[in-house]
């Protein structure tokens, strides 16, 4: 009797293992397949991010630039111009849904299926699984692309960010602050007269002819705020420069070329020392800065990372009917070069999953667990 509710036991114990199993099949979208029964999901594709830091200069022409020589200064600022230099530039990654490779994933009700903000799958589990979160060490990109600092966008390609708002003019700054004084019509010779007399007053203030006792640090900062004073002044003939520092962001989706052994050599923007950086489609002259992409695999061997490429026609009509596990890719592993006129010293190593073909599970049982970031499987059990 023992024997029996013991067989008994271990065949319900089968029964519900069977039960509880996940099952799930993966199809190309145009399969026919119901979508209203199934997931739609896309593969990833890599999205390259260039980010230039630019160092932005401005140099405002003085009131009396042109009497610049009653100071026996010859290099002040005959006219307003920015000019544009690049301090460095970051290479990083992202991904973005390919809606070229689409498929829907058909799971029955004990599987759970989740996509992430840009449609590609994040993982496959049953039910009531405690799959432990898995991290993953790759920061060279926030998740979608995003970036902490709120950009001011110049085009749909690029972004621009801490860029210089409209400012009072230098005089007018100084004049609020109690710095300079300016008469109605008041002539370049007379502000050179002006700073004549606070440069005398510095030297009185160092000889002592000043009325009363001061302690050196009271000297000190009346002589260094003289010193400002006249400072402002001079700078009313010789002009004022500032600096700032921009952020430009530019994104590019490479396609994978027919012959991988090619480099492929993608436009980025445009520099100029005199406009900063354009768009590829806006007028004006500058230098084209590209990518260059170099892959590490060749044809051959892309080929023969293509299971369904040494498939049978009918192992492929199985396929398609039956469904596979689930699609993925693995992606290839390139290096980006970032080139001006010449090479701008910026390299950096990434996969690009649109240059691997599509690979598939045969399981459509197991618990898998994809990077955010790449697209890649982490983990499967």
């Amino acid at each position: 009797m023992k024997k029996v509710n013991f067989a008994v036991l271990c065949a319900a114990l089968c029964l519900t293992a069977v039960t509880n199993a996940q099952q799930y099949r993966s199809y190309p979208v145009n399969s026919g397949k119901d979508n209203a029964n199934g997931v739609v999901y896309c593969l990833p594709q890599t999205d390259i991010v260039i980010k230039f830091k630019v160092e932005k200069t401005q140099r405002t022409k003085g009131i009396y630039s042109e009497s610049a020589y009653l100071l026996g200064i010859d290099n002040a600022a005959l006219k307003n111009n920015v000019s544009y230099r690049i301090k460095g530039a970051e290479i990083s990654q992202k991904i973005s849904p390919d809606y070229n490779r689409q498929y829907i994933i058909v799971a029955d009700n004990n599987t759970l299926v989740e996509k992430t903000p840009a449609g590609t799958i994040k993982s496959i589990t049953a039910k009531g699984t405690n799959a432990k979160k898995t991290a993953v060490n790759n920061q060279e990109a926030k998740p979608n692309g995003e970036f902490e600092a709120k950009p001011r966008h110049k085009d749909g390609n690029a972004q621009a960010q801490n860029s210089l708002a409209v400012e009072p003019t230098y005089e007018q700054k100084l004049m609020q602050q109690g710095l300079l004084t300016r008469y109605p019509q008041m002539s370049a010779e007379k502000a050179v007269s002006e700073i004549k007399r606070l440069r005398d007053k510095q030297i009185e203030l160092l000889c002592g002819s000043w009325e009363g006792t001061y302690m050196n640090t009271t000297v000190d900062y009346m002589y260094k705020q003289l010193d400002e004073i006249i400072n402002s002044y001079v700078s009313l003939f010789t002009g004022v420069q500032t600096v700032s520092e921009e952020e430009y962001v530019f994104v590019i989706t490479p396609e994978k070329p027919i012959i991988l052994e090619e480099d492929l050599i993608v436009p980025v923007c445009k520099f100029s020392a005199t406009e900063g950086f354009k768009d590829l489609n806006e007028s004006g002259d500058g230098v084209k800065i590209t990518a260059k992409i170099h892959s590490y695999s060749t044809t051959e061997q892309n080929a023969k990372g293509n299971a369904e490429r040494y498939m049978t026609e009918a192992q492929k009509r199985k396929m398609e009917k039956d469904g596979a596990g689930v699609y993925y890719c693995t992606g290839q592993d390139v290096r980006v070069t970032l080139y001006g006129t010449e090479s701008l010293g910026v390299s950096k190593m990434m996969k690009l999953m649109q240059y691997s073909s599509p690979a598939f599970t045969t399981s459509n049982d197991s618990n898998i667990i994809f990077d955010e970031h790449t697209g890649g499987i982490i983990k499967m059990w």
